[in-house]
């Protein structure tokens, strides 16, 4: 019987026979070599990248965004102060990976002078165990010297459709959130088709996991459900009950304990990001909609697609049924109310899904077939996965613009604003590095002001309202962020601007202002000191005209207390 009939058959007690002698056969020479060439081919592309950054700033080290660091303020808090957000006593649900946040905040506790390295040592971590289920779990690439397209598969798989290297260098708790759903779909895959495999305590305990990873694993759970269902009705429905619990209650709980001190139901930044539709955006469930948010990541796309027509051609009997049906379902519910793109990382998990599906339905292929579909997975990778091999190599460039901007404003606030009140709508590094009160205009830490941004009141009048309030004199903001958003009174004392066209950064522009016109001398004095200390491609472009601004603003308010016009 050929390969390709003999997938289709029912499973017999020979074909169990047969399954478990090419597990033995997967754990040792077709585990080994795809593990072998998977991990050489990510450890060195992080290697080099890293090596690379840190030669590019001189010796420093800044991630490609700067939002690893605000899960880094939390645990920082979290460990020093027992405060769960970015400022000392008050809590803020600023982060939306609480088992991501509670590695770091021991990380930090037990080893704080490399703090700023243990988000990419975790996520290195991560990776090693990613590429460790799949070698186990797959066997239709052997990579080595004498089946170059095997080889060339499972490089292009792992640093370009996985994305791990530049997942490594995001910082974030991706690559730890893909591991944990790809346990979790490979243990429930091992219940459908007989294999020995964890039990459900064991699965229940990998799915709460993942969901305090990333909340978006309750779309896994969900196709997850619907795979065991499909599978057979009778015999899973008490787990696919199972997988839906563990997931719901986790969300569920966690939304509990946020409302019991203050917070909303979910992050501050699930509620900030998400595509979930609202009063302002009615058409968020829409499938055109969501077909375009899929289309974002053209890997994504053709992942979802090869999928839908393996369940068509092949049903319920294939044996990447279950991968099949946790792609579709999970892509489709994460496109309807989740965000895709980046920096390739919101959707890491679902491509890891389609990877771990993929290497199955290769194995249902004829001979001749396979070894030109793995062909084909090369050529589709390289022409598909053109946008994260872009991102990769402009690592360097992009963790530059972090390192040039929000590192260095941290810094800036740390030195001349400690304790004092600040705001800013870069919550990262300035958070890290910054001690005393912060407004987040972002709203990713401060929920207050999230709140304001669903409302209709200009932001203009909400800043001035916030400024009254809370007493912030210095504000940071990227120049697309302060048009047309800045209030009348407030005044540009300086910018910081960078040379070349930004890869992360939101523009080349830093502004910082004063929101009272007492503060514009101090502000100027200490950007001008700073200058001295900021890193190469960076110039400061003083305002010379804030000086009268503020003279005038001076004037103008002593005209309006009484004070006859004496200023100064």
């Amino acid at each position: 019987m050929s390969d390709a009939v003999a997938t289709t058959v029912p499973r017999t007690a020979s074909r169990a026979g047969r399954d478990s002698s090419d597990d033995r056969r997967g754990g040792t020479a077709v585990c080994a070599s795809f593990l072998r060439w998977g991990l050489t081919s990510y450890l060195v592309v992080v290697a080099v990248t890293t090596l690379a950054t840190l030669l590019w700033l001189d010796g420093a080290w800044a991630y490609v965004l700067d939002d690893p660091a605000i899960h880094l303020s939390v645990a920082d808090r979290l460990a020093h102060d027992g405060t769960w957000g970015v400022v000392a006593g008050r809590f803020e649900s600023a982060s939306s990976a609480p088992l991501w946040t509670v590695l770091l905040a021991g990380g930090v506790a037990l080893a704080a002078p490399v703090a700023h390295a243990l988000p990419l040592i975790l996520n290195v971590a991560a990776g090693v165990a990613v590429l460790w289920l799949l070698a186990r779990e797959q066997s239709v690439l052997r990579p080595g010297r004498d089946r170059p397209a095997d080889a060339a598969a499972t490089i292009l798989l792992v640093t370009v459709v996985l994305f791990l290297p530049g997942l490594a260098l995001v910082g974030m708790e991706h690559t730890l959130h893909v591991a944990l759903v790809l346990a979790a779909v490979v243990a429930v895959d091992r219940w459908v088709h007989d294999r020995p495999g964890p039990g459900p305590a064991a699965v229940g305990a990998l799915v709460v996991l993942a969901t305090l990873a990333r909340f978006e694993t309750a779309f896994v759970a969900v196709g997850l459900a619907a795979a065991l269902l499909v599978v057979d009705r009778r015999a899973h429905r008490g787990r696919a009950a199972l997988v839906l619990a563990a997931s719901g209650l986790t969300v569920v709980g966690f939304g509990v304990f946020n409302r019991a001190l203050g917070g909303d139901w979910l992050p501050n930044s699930v509620l900030a990001k998400g595509q979930a539709p609202s009063q302002a955006q009615s058409d968020g469930l829409g499938p055109v909609d969501t077909a375009g948010r899929l289309t974002h990541d053209p890997v994504l796309a053709l992942l979802v697609g090869v999928a839908v027509v393996y369940l068509v051609v092949w049903g319920r009997r294939g044996r990447a049924v279950v991968p099949a049906i946790v792609l579709v379902v999970a892509a489709a519910l994460h496109a309807a109310l989740a965000d895709v793109g980046w920096y390739e990382r919101y959707q890491a998990y679902l491509i890891a899904v389609g990877v771990y599906g993929l290497l199955h339905m290769l194995t249902e292929l004829p001979p001749a077939v396979r070894r030109r579909a793995v062909v084909a997975v090369c050529l589709l990778a390289a022409v598909f996965g053109l946008s994260k091999i872009n991102l990769t190599v402009k690592a360097p460039l992009a963790s530059d613009d972090m390192y040039r901007q929000q590192y260095q404003a941290g810094r800036f606030l740390d030195a001349y604003y400690d304790g004092e009140p600040v705001a800013t709508d870069q919550l990262g590094y300035i958070s890290w590095f910054h001690r005393g009160p912060l407004t987040d205009f972002a709203g990713l830490g401060d929920r207050a002001v999230l709140e304001t941004r669903r409302g209709d009141e200009p932001r203009s009048e909400v800043w001035a309202g916030l400024a009254a309030e809370r007493g912030f004199r210095v504000v940071v903001l990227y120049d697309t962020a302060a048009a047309f958003n800045v209030p009348g009174s407030w005044i540009l004392a300086g910018e910081w601007r960078l040379d070349g066209e930004p890869v992360t950064g939101v523009s080349d522009t830093l502004q910082f202002w004063a929101t009272v016109p007492g503060e514009v001398e101090p502000l100027q004095d200490h950007l001008r000191d700073f200058a001295d200390d900021m890193p190469d491609r960076t110039r400061l472009h003083v305002n010379k005209g804030a000086p009268l601004q503020a003279y005038v603003q001076e004037v103008e308010q002593s005209e309006a207390t009484g004070g006859g016009g004496q200023v100064g």
